[in-house]
């Protein structure tokens, strides 16, 4: 099976947004009087890593047997994802996330045909994660995985590189301590006064690693012999604010 994945270049796009909250108060241990700015800064990026959750279900009124076909089918998947000539995964891009069997309280037509209206079936899920860099085949290893039997992508996640992210923090935060500067001089100017050295600055450590859903592609259940999947991972931002107290002159 052959997938193209469609993925753009990376394409950083530098917003600036202007989250200004501004207020002249006088400090209590010398009484200088001075003037608080925030100031954020926001660049979205193309994601260069992405995680994928693929589950492998196999169901059965034998519990052992659905184990067993479950067993079977994801050792398949993993050497087909591992295989130098396929996949080319290494032990560190994926591994099992989750492993849990469960009775199937309503069957559907097919399993009451199969085993039969008043009989008790189980159902088994493996969900293995692979996490990599190589965005360019993210459809090419949905569609190995499918047609070794992987049945289900329950997640596809795509996110920044630890390395990517720190670098792209520190120019939102370059950014963030231009604008809070500019909007301070703003004020003062209307105001007829000018801007000394900074007193204090305080950066927001309430930061979050940017993470994007691909929400048409979650919770899909594929099959074998489906269309090839391309796949459009979309952009992730990340932003950084600071707040800064100047002198006022």
């Amino acid at each position: 099976m052959h997938s193209h994945a469609r993925i753009t270049g990376l394409v950083l796009i530098l917003l600036i947004t202007s989250m200004m909250s501004v207020s002249a108060t006088e400090t209590k241990d010398d009484g200088i009087p001075l003037i608080h700015v925030t100031g954020s800064g926001t660049i979205k990026a193309t994601p260069d890593r992405v995680q994928i959750e693929l589950t492998v279900v196999t169901k059965n009124p034998d519990v052992k047997a659905a184990q067993k076909e479950n067993a079977r089918k994801m050792e398949t998947v993993m050497s087909a994802l591992r295989d130098p000539s396929k996949g080319n995964l290494t032990g560190r891009e994926i591994g099992t996330t989750s492993y849990y069997i469960s009775e199937v309280y309503y069957p559907d037509d097919t399993l009451k045909a199969k085993y039969g209206d008043n009989i008790t079936i189980y159902q088994v899920s493996n969900t293995i994660s692979i996490e990599t860099e190589k965005i360019d085949r993210v459809g090419d290893l949905i569609d190995l995985a499918v047609a070794a039997g992987a049945n289900s992508v329950s997640s596809l996640q795509f996110t920044l590189s630890q390395q990517k992210t720190a670098e792209l923090r520190k120019e939102a935060l370059a950014i963030a301590v231009k604008k809070a500067q500019a909007d301070a001089e703003t004020v003062m100017a209307a105001m007829g006064k000018s801007l000394g050295d900074v007193h204090e600055v305080t950066v927001d450590e309430s930061y979050q690693p940017p993470v994007y859903y691909n929400q048409d592609s979650r919770s899909v259940q594929m099959a074998a012999g489906a269309p090839s999947t391309p796949i459009e991972p979309g952009s992730v931002e990340v932003t950084a604010r600071v707040t800064t107290g100047y002198r006022i002159l």
